[in-house]
């Protein structure tokens, strides 16, 4: 109800156009597709199979000139599981430019087909699957619910979405699975293209080579895979590590190609706003130098123009006009971009959009070139002979022009006349997390106070800026407070945190102050304390498998200091054991500053690089042992005193009778001696 009125509110002030759901159609199978004949019986119903069921075939077809791809699913329902998790058929498109026809729905039981393609039971409904990010598609789902569906059954059905996305211009590109991660017994791909025009293809950890075929007017190319092996991805893999074998399909012959595809997206013909105009103007008689300029622009799109996108149909890719996003308020990465790159150019500064893929990162090297190879889009200025990466979606950035922190996106493409390839982006953030906690106490026996101080820049301050601004304070007192807590039980808050947030240097300084009322332990004689680097132990992840086959992800970019003083009140001995361990992907460090009444034990950790390789994760793990246990340090004072040993009633007894004995012995010697 909420997402409904939302849409009407956009449609009543002209931010949407109407898109009145589509029922999808009942059609014949087309006629140009490929049919596969599968013998289901002779797959049985036994082996590997997830969720309850067993796929038995998967099949995705592509006529390029038609513009319409064709798919049927058939999997067997093993289990009772099976039936809960696969008696639904659901479809999804965009209604702006795609059409969904229904082809077949059938469910095969004991050798006979029983129909449940039924048009009345398709329902049409909206499922905005990205809501949680602020982004609205307008996509529709086209839903049937299977009725009398039991164990044993094979449920095939097929159907064709027409239509591809106006926004390029015609030229397809795509990606077709060769493993899974799930079983599927048969998968079946082809694609009709007409002659003349070039398909690109690459494998990616995969060796099938397409069947080519064709005519005159059109090729077709086909391929088969049965049993491809099922791919396990290990946990804790980086963002960009993809295990499973893939065909990699584009008519896109260079990265050039496709900055000349994007670069009209971004360009603008409307001339200013008024508006606009004046907000450029402010911005240059408030800012007497080019930074201050740039960095005020830079603030105004982050923090004044709310991140909200709504991508239907050919917005999907292409950004709204500079005066649409002012005028709005909103806009989603793409639309920040090409305002700011618009406002700075009006400041006479150079600025491009930079298309950016969050996840895969550098691995864009190895793809074809295409559209679909991004998901972001961030911004690049030339500055003083020198270049800086913004992205326009992080908020609350301050600090001068050379401290402002950039994702750790590793590669992109600079939509400029001049670029013709994916451009390296070295890292842009010198970030870290310095933590001192301070232990002062009066007596042993009584609490201590700690006061902890954190210095956050970089990265690290933008992400604590940000949740300043989204929580309470109260909440965050109490969030700290239960963070010390979970360690050193009876830590309570003793005064109010305070917050220091310097804009001229990013850097952002907390104050917590606490007291710990058990931190000593006193057992038979001996009085403990022990202290550790929580906030370092935060940031050191292991991860369950430990035979790796792939790349282990780590925390990057990451630099932590943490200092533990505690000042006590009488004498004490201290022993020093500094640990030092480094590798190509992190260096981890321990100091020690003693005195007879003060201890202060430094930890410093830094990541190198997001990942540890295959062959050096061995050695990670061992080294995780070393460093964890180095993060740790115990004060101890007295000699335990042993308990009296209680002898046991037998013993006693045993004791008695032989005194006696004795005693016994010792008598009839004195009277015979008498008698003499």
């Amino acid at each position: 109800m909420k997402l409904l009125l939302f849409l009407v509110l956009l449609c009543s002030f002209g931010l949407l156009t109407p898109v009145y759901p589509q029922k999808p159609r009942i059609e014949n199978n087309p006629y140009w597709i490929g049919h596969n004949n599968i013998d289901y019986t002779a797959i049985g119903s036994e082996g590997d199979f997830e969720d309850g069921y067993m796929n038995l075939l998967f099949e995705r077809q592509v006529n390029l000139a038609l513009q319409t791809t064709y798919i049927k699913r058939v999997y067997r329902i093993i289990t009772e599981a099976g039936v809960q998790n696969a008696s639904e058929i659901s479809v999804s498109y965009d209604p702006s430019f795609q059409q969904v026809a229904f082809h077949s729905i059938q469910i095969l039981r004991d050798g006979k087909a029983i129909n449940k393609l039924n048009f009345s039971r398709i329902k049409t409904i909206q499922q905005e699957k990205e809501l949680d990010r602020s982004i609205y598609n307008g996509a529709l789902t086209a839903v049937l619910f299977l009725e009398d569906v039991r164990k044993g059954d094979i449920v095939e059905y097929a159907y064709s979405v027409s239509g591809f996305n106006p926004v390029f211009k015609g030229r397809y590109f795509s990606t077709f699975q060769a493993q899974y991660s799930i079983p599927i017994k048969n998968i079946f791909y082809k694609i009709v293209c007409p002659a003349n025009r070039k398909l690109n293809i690459k494998n990616r950890l995969t060796n099938i080579e397409p069947v080519i075929t064709g005519s005159t007017s059109e090729k077709v190319y086909e391929w088969k895979i049965v049993d491809p092996p099922v791919i396990k991805a290990q946990d804790q893999l980086p963002s960009w590590y993809d295990p499973f074998g893939e065909i990699m399909v584009s008519e896109f012959d260079n990265w050039q190609q496709v900055v000349q595809w994007a670069l009209p997206l971004f360009n603008s013909k409307t001339p200013l706003s008024k508006e606009l105009q004046k907000k450029i103007q402010e911005i240059k008689e408030q800012y007497d130098t080019p930074e201050k300029q740039v960095l005020a622009a830079l603030r105004f799109v982050q923090d004044d123009i709310r991140y909200l996108g709504i991508e239907m149909g050919s917005n999907s890719h292409q950004p709204n006009t500079p005066n649409t996003i002012f005028a709005r308020r909103f806009g989603d990465c793409k639309d920040k971009s090409f305002l700011l790159c618009t406002m700075l150019k009006a400041l006479n500064v150079e600025a491009v959009p930079v298309l950016i893929n969050t996840t895969y990162k550098k691995t864009l090297q190895d793809w074809l070139p295409s559209p679909g190879a991004f998901n972001h889009a961030t911004v690049r200025v030339h500055f003083n002979n020198k270049y800086y990466w913004f992205d326009p979606t992080i908020s609350f950035q301050r600090g001068g022009i050379g401290s402002i922190a950039y994702p750790d996106y590793q590669c992109g493409l600079v939509l400029s006349d001049s670029s013709a390839a994916l451009t390296n982006i070295p890292l842009q953030d010198t970030g870290k997390v310095v933590v001192k906690e301070l232990f002062t106490m009066e007596d042993i026996s009584g609490p201590a106070v700690l006061t902890v101080t954190t210095r956050y820049s970089g990265s690290f301050a933008d992400d604590i800026r940000s949740d300043i601004n989204n929580n309470s304070k109260t909440e965050l007192q109490k969030r700290y407070r239960d963070f010390y807590n979970s360690y050193y039980d009876g830590t309570n808050v003793k005064d109010s945190m305070r917050v220091q947030d310097d804009e001229t240097t990013g850097n952002i300084t907390i104050t917590e102050y606490y007291t710990v009322k058990h931190l000593w332990n006193i057992s038979k004689g001996i009085t403990k304390a022990s202290f550790y680097g929580m906030s370092v132990s935060a940031n050191l992840q292991k991860p369950t498998e430990r035979d790796r086959t792939m790349p282990l992800a780590i925390a990057y970019p990451a630099h932590y200091i943490e200092e533990i003083e505690v000042r006590l009140p009488e004498n004490w001995s201290f022993e020093e054991t500094p640990v030092d361990v480094k590798s190509g992907s992190y260096h981890f460090s321990t100091s020690m500053f003693t005195t007879i009444r003060k201890i202060r034990l430094t930890i410093e950790y830094k990541a190198l690089k997001d990942y540890v390789d295959t062959a050096d994760s061995e050695q990670f793990f061992s080294d995780y042992d070393t460093m964890k246990s180095a993060l740790g340090y115990q004060l101890t004072q007295g000699k335990e005193v042993m308990p009296e040993k209680k002898e046991k009633v037998s013993d006693v007894v045993g004791t008695i009778v032989a005194a006696l004995v004795i005693l016994g012995v010792v008598i009839m010697i004195i009277i015979r001696a008498l008698r003499r």
